[in-house]
């Protein structure tokens, strides 16, 4: 089961603990500043540029990104044995372009690493690179393509939990080798996707990870 920490902390000991828990996964969303690879929760709204961003209803001014742990540096805090999912938050097409092509470059080592997007362009992309490439699915729209579409030439897939079931999963499963819930806090609804025959889930909950590790 692939028990995927989401937002993996800065902190060695958190880092720790969430694997001593069973995650098998730390997630990193990946961001452009400059030209360095950073980890951010934050996004620029639409149409305004970097000035001002956003995480949820959280606000910050781009300025404040300078701070910005680089993704090189989260990579090390990850244990050994660990996964690293790199989750690409870039939304215009152009720093879109630019991540990818940043991404496509890293010095770090392929094999513990996995690329998650919900641009399959972006993920096709960087197959060519040795990346594992999971597509991310938020709404039922994408969930009929993915299911209408054939086999997209991807790792996994990795959906929304309120999307699934067990007839869904195992639609999916026709089309990919790998299906993933995100964002799963329940450790009863965890169980539930896992009994349906889920391949992992995305969590903040040292109660999931423990439930789906036993």
């Amino acid at each position: 089961m692939l028990l995927v920490a989401h937002r993996s902390p800065r902190e060695r000991q958190r880092c720790v603990e969430l694997a001593d828990a069973g995650a098998n996964v730390f997630e990193a969303d990946v961001r452009l500043h400059g030209q360095r690879l950073v980890v951010s929760h934050f996004v620029a709204f639409p149409g305004l540029g970097e000035w001002l961003q956003h995480d949820n209803w959280r606000m910050r001014l781009g300025r404040s990104a300078a701070g910005d742990q680089s993704l090189l540096a989260q990579i090390e805090l990850a244990p050994p044995g660990v996964q690293i999912l790199l989750d690409l938050k870039e939304q215009a097409p152009r720093r879109r372009a630019q991540l990818v092509a940043a991404v496509g470059e890293l010095p770090a080592d392929r094999s513990r690493l996995i690329v998650s997007s919900p641009s399959l362009d972006d993920l096709r992309a960087l197959r060519p690179a040795g990346y594992r490439t999971w597509w991310s699915v938020g709404n039922r729209v994408k969930l009929r393509r993915v299911l209408a579409g054939g086999r997209p030439g991807v790792d996994g897939v990795t959906v929304r939990h309120t999307l699934l079931g067990a007839e869904a999963i195992a639609r999916l499963h026709e089309v990919v080798p790998t299906v993933l819930a995100w964002t799963v806090n329940d450790p009863l609804r965890a169980r539930q996707l896992a009994d349906a025959g889920i391949d992992g889930v995305t969590s903040d909950s040292l109660s999931v990870f423990r439930e789906l590790a036993r």
